[in-house]
């Protein structure tokens, strides 16, 4: 009776709640030419990678950009694949054969070793929590335990079975490993000095082990079979049954990142059964595929979910009401910018006491009475926190000593190797590689004692009163105790941010800004122009377009290269890294001859009951009633006006871009001829007077079509042709030249001011 009520309440529970999970179709992979067999997100999901049943590896960017595709023998047909936790490697088995595993670096995607302990089918891989070990089970009757040692994964352990091996998983904490498969057993090891021993065995179970799965964060793991799910707890190194629920799965099974829900394949059918800690029940069942789905997968962050199937495709759904997991919490306040070594050391109790050190107020949602420019100060704030905690840890971590004068000591972990043309000696700490300039003579003794020697850098607090600086690397030789420059690869602290396509020139000769006949002008007149170019192709909750980063790419490689224009491209970003980046340059020193051209193209919007134009940033929210998910035009005039340049032009390639100005503003254009008179500095110089703040945008209160597949959007195409008039006869190209190309799209392109423009400013740009 008890069990009754408790199952009656648990139901009203669901149904109470039934609004809280849901789901939507968001991409379909499909069109190959055999079954997917596993498919699944990266822990930081800027990757995303599946399997093919002709024994084919494909790997996707985060825009959803294949960057890798492999096939080996079609006969031994689909593989498995594991992510390491700190994103660097993937683990792919059934490489060329079907008993070998691939090991893929991602950043180049290299295979950089092919492991060989297996001699039959390979069914499950998996990394550890910590990275540092790779198990993996096969139809030949083994486990294997593989661990990294001097970039290398060597076969530390392999464990023999009466019958097939078909699941693995390793604890949160990596403390336990569990193994499964045909011999209808389940087999658990403790880590004790980093080699895994058998701890507990159940056996004698009625139907063999098809996948094993602990969950996240406690020591209870969940076992499934062709008619059911058991569940299990750890207690004192014994494995103790908790429940089941009679119910098929197909194949895997796999927890969300915090344990409330199990996902696997039912024939056609994709379940998803919802966990408490009293109850497995069947919550969603969801009917999409047309054949067996082998299993599904939760991204870390709670807003991704896959399946993959024998219909030959997988779906992303897109996923509310669940929750991210506790890395994906510091990943999201860190705004996804972690070091390796940072990735690396955030252990559960680290992430744990990280976020319980955070105050409830900076990592409280956004209301609606938080403007964009209060929610951007509170992140920038909690991001500073998190930093602190993170190098705080890190330091720790590794038993990093601080030195007299504001320095660190850091240990070198290993040498990789001398280029004596060069003279740079190459070696590894804080998981990243760097290089020591040092004379040959310097390096021999270095090699003969380099346990000996130390790095040091300098260590000072950032403008934020939080987080360090840490700067200036170098080595102390450990015999004649020169210091020696260091360059890292990666700051293993933090990251510094190096602006794409960026290359403002600020030493440029007369003779080469204006090939006239008349008098060059100047440095003092020119200042340094700078183009800040947003493209959004990908979005979350929004249809993709086509154009928007190829018109984008254009417009930032004409002006780099034709112009005097240091050009920054951003793809694809959020509302935060939008409205960062815009900070950033507001930042910056500006003279008063300094120009900025800020550019826009991608998904806009109108609200008619706020009378509001938005930009659509790749992560607004399509239900986001109150907006705050978005840029609106108000917030964007703000913030681009009090940027400290004299001389502003933002340019909207967007949907409703011309409702930026409340007035639709309209300004004369018959000014082209208005200073041939005058000699090309005067000319600059009357421009230059006044302060600019003017806006061009591809349309009014209305959509803007995105053009064909592949070629620029109407009006991109006819910004890209005034700019590639490249200024005429004087190489000076106005706002007044380009409106007369674009002023004939349609829809109309609509041109104004805003902010503190002055009368009679205007915006220029000067040709190479």
């Amino acid at each position: 009776m008890k069990k009754l009520i408790t199952l009656l309440l648990f139901s009203i529970f669901i149904q109470a709640n039934a609004q809280e999970f849901t789901y939507k179709e968001k991409k379909e992979l499909k069109g190959y030419s055999d079954y997917i067999m596993d498919s699944k997100f990266s822990p930081f999901r800027n990757y995303f990678a599946l399997t093919i049943g002709n024994n084919t590896l494909e790997i996707y960017d985060k825009d959803w950009k294949k960057i890798f595709s492999h096939q080996g023998n079609p006969k031994s047909v689909g593989g498995h694949i594991s992510f390491s936790p700190d994103e660097k490697y993937l683990a792919y088995a059934k490489y060329k054969s079907d008993n070998d595993i691939a090991i893929i670096r991602l950043k180049d995607r290299k295979i950089i070793q092919v492991l060989n302990g297996h001699s039959h089918i390979i069914n499950k891989v998996e990394f550890s929590h910590n990275g540092r070990f790779l198990a993996s089970v096969s139809s030949d009757e083994t486990a294997c335990i593989w661990k990294w040692e001097n970039e290398q994964m060597v076969l530390l352990q392999k464990f023999t079975y009466e019958n097939a091996v078909m699941g693995v998983s390793f604890n949160y904490n990596d403390e336990y490993l569990l193994t499964g498969g045909n011999n209808k057993m389940i087999h658990l090891y403790k880590n004790i000095n980093d080699k895994y021993i058998l701890s507990d065995t159940i056996s004698a179970l009625k139907y063999w082990v098809y996948d094993v799965c602990f969950h996240p964060s406690v020591n209870e793991f969940v076992t499934s079979s062709q008619y059911e799910v058991r569940r299990y707890n750890i207690n004192k190194q014994k494995i103790l049954f908790k429940d089941s629920i009679k119910i098929r799965v197909n194949r895997s099974l796999k927890y969300n990142s915090t344990g409330e829900y199990l996902v696997f394949g039912k024939y056609q059918d994709l379940v998803i059964l919802k966990v408490d800690n009293n109850n497995m029940v069947e919550y969603e069942s969801i009917y999409r595929h047309s054949d067996y789905v082998f299993g599904g997968t939760f991204s870390d962050d709670g807003l991704f979910l896959t399946s993959f199937s024998s219909d030959k495709s997988s779906i992303i759904w897109e996923l509310t009401g669940v929750e991210p997991s506790r890395k994906s919490l510091i990943t999201d306040y860190m705004d996804g910018e972690l070091t390796s070594v940072q990735k690396i050391i955030l252990t559960s109790e680290v992430i744990e006491n990280i976020l319980n050190k955070l105050e409830k107020k900076l990592t409280a949602p956004r209301d609606e009475f938080e403007t964009t420019i209060q929610y951007s100060e509170r992140r920038k704030n909690l991001k500073s926190e998190v930093l602190a905690q993170l190098q705080y840890y890190t330091e720790k971590h590794y038993g990093l000593k601080s030195k007299p004068g504001g320095k660190i000591e850091i240990p070198i972990a290993r040498l990789i190797g001398y280029n004596a043309d060069l003279q740079i000696y190459k070696i590894r700490f804080l998981e990243t590689d760097a290089g020591i300039k040092i004379p040959t003579e310097d390096a021999k003794s270095f090699k003969l004692n380099w346990g000996k020697a130390y790095l040091q850098a300098n260590k000072v607090k950032n403008t934020d009163g939080k987080s360090f600086e840490y700067s200036n690397f170098e080595m102390v030789h450990p015999v004649s105790k020169k210091i020696f420059s260091v360059m890292p690869v990666e700051n293993p602290f933090h990251l510094v941010k190096r602006s794409r396509n960026i290359n403002i020139q600020k030493g440029r000769a007369e003779s080469d800004i204006i090939k006239t006949e008349k008098k060059a002008v100047g440095e003092d007149i020119l200042g340094i122009d700078r183009a800040l170019i947003f493209a959004t192709n990908i979005y979350d909750s929004f249809s993709e377009l086509v154009n928007p980063v190829i018109d984008a790419s254009a417009v930032a490689e004409e002006l780099q290269t034709n112009y005097f224009v240091g050009t920054e491209l951003v793809v694809n970003p959020t509302l935060k890294e939008a409205i960062e980046k815009i900070r950033e340059y507001a930042k910056l020193e500006y003279s008063k001859n300094d120009n900025l051209l800020i550019f826009f193209a991608g998904h806009g919007i109108y609200d008619e009951v706020f009378k509001e134009g938005y930009i659509i940033s790749r992560d607004s929210k399509s239900d986001d009633v109150a907006k705050t998910s978005y840029l609106s035009h108000s917030n964007l005039r703000t913030m681009i006006n009090n940027i400290p340049c004299n001389h502003i032009l933002l340019v909207m390639d967007v949907c409703f871009g011309g409702t930026f100005d409340p007035l639709i503003a309209s300004r004369s254009r018959a000014v082209a001829d208005m200073y041939n008179e005058v000699t090309n500095e005067e000319f600059i110089k009357r421009k230059k007077k006044y302060k600019t703040r003017l806006y061009l945008t591809s349309g009014g209160k209305e959509y803007v079509p995105d053009g064909r597949p592949g070629h620029h959007s109407p009006f991109a195409r006819k910004f890209l042709e005034a700019l590639r008039n490249y200024g005429g006869n004087d190489g000076i190209l106005t706002i007044n030249e380009i409106i007369q190309y674009v002023e004939k799209v349609e829809p109309q392109p609509q041109f104004g001011e805003f902010g503190d423009n002055e009368p009679g400013s205007d915006f220029i740009l000067l040709v190479k």
